[in-house]
């Protein structure tokens, strides 16, 4: 599996951090995920208050807070599982409003913690990838080489199997005979048969052996700037976020407290919340 390419601290171009705080604006961007204004109420409580950012291609924002500070919540609203109770979610310039249309739907991807999630276990990988290929009729008759559409749904599930760093034979075993970090592989392999903009990953490692952590996240991060995907990483593990993202965002009671590039956040975080969960870690390199 190719290592991705290392990154610097902060992105090229990367904005100065905005303005902590409910009524922050995500600004305009050069094309890419923006959440503007976002609420999200249950019962008429608001779990997600006013969040505003963006996410350019190729970069990826690490989302972190602790249980119950709406992370997961925003992540469904991004992907439109949830709608929100103000404020809009546009994807390169264009508003995904209530009711998405199948391209918007394609066009946003989330990566689930738990792979099964995703995953039918009555059926093999080569039989997920195809059915989803199929009915979203991501493949075409006039395949290269004259393939016909079978075939050439056989050969794309190999691909993407390929793109994660499995081999082809795995078309062909059941979910369960998978490892952990195999399966949630296979999961973002058929998030990517659809062909996103935008990738949601939801604690994509947090059930996973440390040791099969980094071999996900490289995958990630590699196929997100690789792809140009608008990538949101959510994660409590700072160390994960340190690893891999361009910039860090922090969430408490639904409100944003901090949008920083990860270069500065981890060496001077800007609120005292974000200042109490880095020191409740391990030492991380390069602070």
């Amino acid at each position: 599996m190719t290592e991705p390419t290392a990154r610097p601290d902060g992105y090229p171009g990367s904005p100065p951090a905005r303005p902590a705080g409910p009524g922050a604006s995500a600004g305009p961007t050069l094309g890419g995920l923006e959440v503007v204004e976002a609420s999200v109420a249950f019962a008429g409580h608001r779990v997600v208050d006013r969040v505003s950012l963006a996410i350019r291609p190729g970069t990826i924002l690490g989302l972190v807070g602790e249980s119950g500070s709406g992370k997961t919540t925003l992540a469904r609203a991004i992907v439109g599982s949830v709608a929100l109770a103000g404020g809009s979610i546009r994807l390169d310039g264009s508003d995904l409003g209530r009711r998405r249309s199948s391209a918007e739907r394609r066009a946003v991807q989330l990566v689930q913690q738990d792979p099964f999630a995703s995953l039918n276990p009555l059926l093999t990988v080569g039989q997920v990838l195809d059915d989803l290929l199929r009915e979203e009729r991501l493949t075409s008759p006039t395949e290269p080489g004259g393939r016909r559409p079978r075939l050439a749904r056989q050969q794309r599930a190999a691909d993407l199997l390929a793109l994660v760093g499995l081999p082809s034979d795995a078309l062909g075993r059941y979910p369960r005979e998978f490892s952990g970090g195999q399966r949630q592989l296979i999961a973002i392999a058929r998030a990517l048969a659809v062909q996103p903009r935008v990738l949601v990953a939801d604690e994509p490692t947090s059930s996973l052996d440390v040791s099969v952590q980094r071999t996900v996240l490289d995958v990630i991060a590699g196929l997100g700037r690789g792809m140009q995907l608008a990538t949101l990483l959510i994660s409590h593990d700072l160390s994960v976020v340190h690893a891999v993202c361009d910039e860090v965002a922090v969430m408490r009671d639904g409100v944003l407290l901090e949008l920083a590039p990860a270069g500065r956040f981890f060496r001077h975080p800007g609120h005292p919340y974000s200042r109490a969960l880095l020191e409740a870690v391990p030492r991380l390199p390069g602070r």
